[in-house]
């Protein structure tokens, strides 16, 4: 049990710590985007700006004192669209009239060009353009959005291993307080078994005797419930830290058989069990314990019938298991704590329950990573629902 709670702390900080480093990472992807987008955008104002004056003004453009690599990025066009000085970058590339920095392709290269439209007394005469390297490629994004993944894959799965050995440190002092519990009970069960069981022959052997066989008898009957606590007690202890083995079952089998075997026991009490069982349904468990669900679940049924009798229908399909009597019920005040153990409503302690073959069941049921959910009303009767993933 402690070992599943340790995986699941370490996986749950590990993917707390992988969301958190994803996070970081778009945070500071998008930042580093925007400052190159920026500084971009800096360095192709300048030359356009001073080619925009020269050109405003009447004077030669490109400008004289222009290095000839920066030239080579310039261009500039008529308002007719009609080019007056091309830079070999722009070479073969049709002009548009997009006022603003733009993206293109030149030879395999990512550029950023800045168009500015260039007026004269208000009226429009050209534009220039200036084209610049892309600083920030959108093309290798995909490249550091997965070496960026890898490296949190990498961290995260270092953060699983060491969160697994400080959850594992952390959990030790519950896990041996736990230990110790267990091993009491089991000791205290393994200890009264034997008084009982003295005790129950030497009752036998005093109703051969045929003297205070009224009170002999009373006491066999408490003993009787005194060995089913223990027993109860033990199987509890063991589903504790119990890992159960699973295999194939047939669970439609298996609850038709358990179905069969209450039957007798039903009629005794005037009570019919209609069963609906869908044919073929497996599911992936131990069989033993699944047993103890059904013959649980139909003792109590069959136990809390109403005096007159009644039906229990037994309903299984793909993914779903029901077990609904028309008994006396359960309080609605009763409902949440009918599966904490030695709990038992009023009607319970008359019919000399223990208050632990529902824990029982919740115990195995959640071993088997199923659910189990309760519908009752008094006077009206009780539904069990067992919910589970058949065997494909």
């Amino acid at each position: 049990m402690f070992t599943r709670i340790s995986h699941r702390i370490a996986l749950q900080f590990t993917l707390f710590v992988f969301f958190l480093l994803l996070l970081n990472g778009a945070v500071f992807l998008a930042v580093d985007l925007g400052n190159a987008q920026r500084r971009s955008s800096m360095r192709l104002e300048g030359p356009v700006g001073q080619a925009v004056q020269q050109f405003a003004s009447g004077m030669e453009v490109p400008p004289p004192e222009l290095p000839p690599m920066m030239r080579d990025r310039m261009r500039i066009v008529n308002e007719r669209g009609e080019v007056i000085f091309g830079g070999e970058v722009f070479t073969g590339m049709p002009f548009k009239a997009a006022k603003g920095v733009s993206r293109v392709e030149v030879q395999e290269e990512e550029y950023l060009v800045l168009t500015m439209p260039v007026e004269r007394e208000g009226h429009l005469i050209g534009y220039v353009q200036f084209a610049g390297p892309e600083r920030f490629p959108r093309g290798d994004l995909p490249v550091r959005i997965l070496m960026f993944l890898c490296v949190s894959i990498i961290i995260s799965a270092l953060t699983y291993v060491v969160g697994l050995a400080f959850a594992r440190r952390s959990l030790k002092p519950a896990k041996e307080t736990m230990e110790r519990l267990e091993q009491f009970t089991q000791d205290a069960s393994h200890e009264l078994r034997t008084p009982l069981a003295a005790l129950s022959s030497s009752l036998d052997l005093a109703l051969k005797n045929e003297k205070h066989r009224e009170g002999i008898l009373s006491a066999k009957e408490d003993l009787k419930k005194a060995v089913s606590l223990v027993d109860r007690l033990l199987e509890l202890a063991r589903l504790d830290r119990f890992v159960i083995e699973t295999e194939t079952i047939d669970f439609s089998g298996l609850i038709e058989d358990a179905v069969q075997r209450h039957r007798p026991l039903a009629a005794e009490k005037k009570v019919a069990i209609e069963a609906s069982i869908e044919a073929g349904v497996s599911v992936e468990g131990d069989a033993a314990l699944l047993t103890q669900i059904i013959g649980n679940l139909l003792s109590n049924a069959i136990k809390f019938s109403k005096p007159k009798g009644g039906a229990i229908h037994v309903t299984l399909s793909k993914h779903v298991l029901t077990v609904n009597d028309a008994g006396i019920g359960i309080a609605k005040s009763a409902l949440p704590h009918i599966f904490d153990r030695f709990y038992q409503a009023e009607p319970s302690r008359a019919n000399g329950g223990i208050g632990l073959g529902l824990a029982l069941v919740k115990r195995i049921v959640e071993l088997h990573g199923w659910t189990i959910d309760v519908e009752s009303e008094e006077g009206k009767g009780t539904t069990f629902t067992v919910r589970f993933a058949s065997h494909a």
